[in-house]
């Protein structure tokens, strides 16, 4: 595989050769992988246009200096030029994911303003997980609806403007809290042109794969135009949710993950059942069919709908019995002759119906809010809150609102489970990626990663989900069968996905916090990232695929039993994410520290074991904690895969090792450019002595001073792709002798070779050479 550095071939530069790549016809070709440094301007050249072959999964990610003073967005497009996804956020970065393999073309396009930006084509999907709030129209959403949080700022109320003075409807929710809004059938355009959003400059050429993703599309403008008004704290889509797939009982047989997960020994410790604390799991999914002969209805709260309106006939004809599954794996009543064993016998449970065959972000939110005894769209509360709440669903993208409440519902001491998603991507899915969220995967029967179970920087652990073949290697529980006649008859069914593993993750930690009502969040990840909850299967400590290991009833309830009454926490050092993977074009990453006990904690030292990686403080108090900046150099590093570690050391001697990774690519010399280059001869004050301008000659930039007087220098090169008469400036290349960003003076008294040096595109900077 080779890694191109490439050159929008129309830049700014005055002085650079220049030829037009502003549309399908004219698209600028490049291969994968491939960064590519480039300029648009509103005004003069809005569009930059490249064309590249596929896979499934690689990405397209824009990154641009100051988003204050331009904003770019980003487009995919398939062969038959059609739109199928697009990137239309406002905060400096963008991004795109190829649905299917093939030829793509990767459109850049000044929305306002003028940049110089960088564009990443790369195979790996576990690049930059922190950038999570891009507007993608490939999202699943509800086209038309926006979940809308208000500033707590205290305006004059003629500044404020209402739903209506933006030509929109409020559906539900109240101040201070997340609302609903809606735009009104065929005035998305009138409601943007209110914003004061101008239209986008589309081809008319160009149409979007299907109407919904140009529903989506205006959707998405909507909500940029909302981010941008004084009072509106956040907008994002209203993403649509799915599900994701020794007791007498005489098909318990047949429930072969409670053997694997040791869940007979944990038995013998604790049933879940009195004198244990009661507890109670909430499942924010479709509902539970309340007859059902293996659920006890003395263990089950009144259901709390939010997911249609019962008037609606349709909402009762699309009815999943998934939530009856769900609710069945964690606590269906055990030792009583009768179908399956759920993992507790004593368990209370909340159902909360979000779910039909799909559900939306706001009704899973208000879902989730009247679990966790918050205000919500119902007006009501349970008669006891939860104390785990279970998400066996995923769908959509990141939501700053949805981020903000599972902090809230973390920092009331409640417990929320989420399944990583069923794509097989190595992308852990919304909502199990929020940091508040505790994220599963799926194994098979042989303890392996299910072939459907997403992964990635964000998972932590991982359970039986089961596979496909033969049937009875899915996971067995309750279920409804709908007779010839129509009625509803109790039945059992296997079912395979994260939404069977997350749900025994949440039995197993409701037979814990039975015996030990103090597990919170905080000691939850304690335990886990100390592997006492779980069994490694993979090398020692936390990998990508499985987390922390696949859960180990009988050792989870001894480990949490054993802190009961243990009292505060002990600090701990707590990363975010798991890993730092900079795949083959990445050159920056963030890395967020922060205490995940109780008590003082301070970082000591944070140093990376590698050569090949940096780490710099960002936004970090006092005590270490808070956002790093990881940069990854390539410059001396052969071909191949390089993985290593980040160590984190605290006052006291505790530690954390994060992996780290970068992978380099063979070069083309015939391809590989950053374009033309400005090498720069600097005296000791940063002078020019000298300079010289250079296109490139089978891969390499040959450059020559003459009539130099003796003297100490240093040699700089880069380019000027933004046209402003600076080199090495915001999104240039650059390079210096004998390596960027260790540069050093040389003692010039006879004539010099051989100083030789890569120029690259590195992470943006302020600075820069004027020519």
């Amino acid at each position: 595989m080779q890694a191109l550095h490439h050159v929008d071939s129309d830049t700014n530069d005055p002085e650079s050769p220049s030829s037009g790549n502003d549309r399908l016809t004219t698209a600028q070709p490049v291969r994968m992988p491939a960064i590519i440094g480039g300029f648009v301007d509103e005004q003069d050249d809005p569009t930059d246009v490249f064309v590249a072959e596929f896979e499934a999964g690689d990405q397209a990610l824009l990154e641009f200096p100051d988003p204050a003073r331009a904003d770019l967005d980003l487009y995919l497009i398939n062969e038959d030029g059609r739109l199928v996804d697009a990137s239309i956020g406002l905060d400096g970065f963008e991004r795109v994911v190829v649905p299917e393999p093939g030829e793509y073309f990767v459109e850049v396009k000044a929305f306002s303003g003028q940049s110089a930006y960088r564009l990443r084509l790369d195979t790996s999907s576990m690049l930059d997980p922190l950038h999570a709030a891009s507007l993608r129209v490939a999202d699943d959403f509800v086209p038309g609806e926006v979940l809308v949080r208000r500033t707590r700022e205290i305006r004059p109320s003629a500044l404020v403007k209402t739903p209506a003075d933006m030509g929109l409807q409020q559906v539900s929710g109240a101040p201070g809290r997340e609302q609903l809004w809606r735009i009104p059938e065929g005035h998305a355009e009138a409601v943007i042109s209110t914003l004061g959003l101008s239209a986008p400059s589309i081809s008319p050429a160009l149409g979007w794969k299907t109407p919904d993703h140009a529903a989506r599309h205006d959707t998405l403008r909507v909500i940029k135009a909302l981010r941008a008004q004084p009072d509106i704290a956040s907008a994002s889509p209203n993403y649509r949710l799915k599900p994701l797939l020794t007791p007498n009982d005489p098909r318990w047989h047949q429930q072969w993950f409670h053997e694997a997960i040791n869940l007979p020994q944990a038995w013998d410790i604790t049933t879940g059942q009195a004198p244990d604390a009661e507890v109670v799991v909430a499942v924010i999914d479709t509902g539970v069919y309340r007859e059902h002969e293996d659920l006890d209805a003395d263990r089950l709260f009144p259901t709390q709908r939010f997911a249609c309106d019962p008037a609606d006939s349709t909402c009762d004809e699309e009815r999943s019995w998934h939530g009856t599954h769900v609710t069945g794996i964690i606590g269906a009543t055990s030792h009583n002759s009768l179908g399956v064993a759920g993992i507790s016998w004593g368990v209370d449970l909340l159902p909360v119906w979000t779910l039909n065959n799909t559900g939306t972000l706001n009704d899973t939110l208000q879902g989730i809010r009247y679990a966790a005894g918050l205000e919500n769209d119902s007006g009501t509360v349970p008669e006891q809150t939860a104390d785990i709440i279970n998400l066996s669903l995923g769908g959509g993208g990141y939501s700053e609102v949805a981020d903000e409440l599972f902090q809230e519902v973390r920092e009331l001491g409640i417990l929320v489970i989420a399944a990583s998603g069923n794509d097989g991507r190595a992308e852990v899915g919304y909502p199990a990626a929020y940091e508040s969220v505790v994220a599963v995967g799926a194994t098979n029967r042989n303890s392996e990663r299910a072939w459907y179970s997403n992964y990635g920087p964000r998972l932590d652990l991982v359970a039986p989900g089961g596979g496909s073949c033969p049937r009875e290697d899915g996971i067995l529980s309750t279920w409804v069968q709908e007779s010839p006649s129509g009625t509803l008859e109790s039945d059992y069914e296997f079912l395979l996905g994260t939404s069977m593993s997350t749900a025994v993750v949440s039995g197993v930690l409701a037979l814990g916090r039975g015996i030990n009502p103090e597990l919170s969040p905080g000691l939850l990840l304690e335990l886990l990232e100390a592997g006492e909850l779980t069994r490694d299967l993979r090398p020692e400590g936390w990998d990508p695929e499985t987390g922390w290991g696949e859960i180990d009833a009988y050792r989870a309830v001894q480990a949490i039993a054993a802190r009961a009454g243990a009292g505060e926490l002990a600090p701990r050092i707590s990363a975010t994410p798991n890993v730092l993977d900079f795949g083959f074009t990445g050159t920056r990453l963030d890395l967020r520290l922060r205490n995940g006990g109780d008590g003082a904690l301070r970082i000591e030292d944070i140093s990376p074991q590698a050569p090949w990686a940096t780490l710099q403080p960002h936004d970090v108090t006092e005590d270490g904690l808070g956002l790093y900046r990881a940069q990854g150099q390539r410059d001396t590093l052969p071909p191949g895969n390089y993985e290593s570690r980040v160590r984190v050391t605290a006052e006291g001697g505790d530690q954390r090792d994060i992996p780290i990774g970068i992978q380099v690519a063979e070069r083309a010399p015939e391809r590989d450019t950053v374009g033309q280059v400005y090498v720069l001869l600097l005296d000791r004050d940063d002078r020019v002595v000298a300079q010289t301008t250079l296109e490139p000659a089978h891969g390499a930039y040959h450059y020559r001073f003459e009539g130099v007087p003796a003297g100490d220098y240093r040699v700089v090169a880069g380019t000027n792709i933004a046209g402003e008469g600076q080199i090495c400036s915001g999104a240039d290349a650059c390079g210096e002798w004998p390596r960027h960003g260790a540069g050093e003076t040389f003692l010039l008294d006879s004539d010099r070779t051989g100083l030789d040096f890569e120029i690259a595109w590195r992470p943006f900077t302020d600075g820069g050479f004027s020519l």
